[in-house]
């Protein structure tokens, strides 16, 4: 039992951590390619002109993830202080609250990767839509030799997504593994042998 409650305590922490890797990638996400194609040459954000097809689309799609990822991680943060709150991290014993908190806590690590790997693979589809060509000479009307293609983000809200689904299903395990534990110690107080695993 002892190793388990290390290991729970050490997993909230974690957890924590991934959940504000969310508002991290919110706040970075728009940068790289994604910053560039919202240069005037390119598309206008005050006046809304497109001088490159598709600049605007990818702005606007690439601007709405940044907004909802900001939410989505404020949310996943919420989740995981609320196992803290109801002591999910330090408990010998799960009570009905620790298992809502659990509850919470996977499915909105669930609800959230599959939004930003849905989210974030259309606005990939819109910048393989985009002739990147035009798009580094219009850059370069105004910022000669300044144009860098990086969608970096794009792998980083994937990895984020993998990990929030990986953190998803450590929850799971560990409340099997802690279920396993409290049934053990009910069965040694109450005198009954305990079955080893085969």
């Amino acid at each position: 039992m002892k190793t388990q409650m290390r290991f729970q305590k050490i997993y909230m922490l974690v957890s924590l951590i991934i959940a504000a890797l969310v508002i991290v990638l919110a706040l970075v996400f728009c940068s790289g390619t994604l910053n560039q194609m919202a240069q005037p040459s390119i598309y206008d954000v005050e006046s809304k002109l497109e001088y490159v097809e598709g600049a605007q689309a990818l702005f606007e799609s690439s601007q709405g993830f940044s907004d909802l990822c900001l939410i989505l991680g404020i949310i996943c943060v919420l989740a995981i202080c609320l196992n803290y709150i109801m002591g999910t991290q330090n408990r010998r014993k799960y009570y009905i609250t620790n298992y809502v908190a659990i509850g919470v806590a996977v499915a909105v690590q669930l609800a959230v990767a599959i939004i930003i790997i849905a989210l974030v693979a259309n606005c990939q589809s819109i910048l393989n839509g985009i002739n990147l060509e035009e798009a580094k000479e219009a850059y370069e009307i105004i910022l000669p030799g300044a144009w860098k293609e990086s969608t970096w983000t794009f792998g980083a809200a994937y990895a984020v997504a993998a990990l929030l689904l990986l953190n998803a299903a450590g929850f799971v395990l560990n409340l099997v593994w802690k279920i396993k534990l409290m049934k053990g110690e009910k069965a040694l107080l109450q005198g009954e042998p305990i079955k080893e695993a085969a």
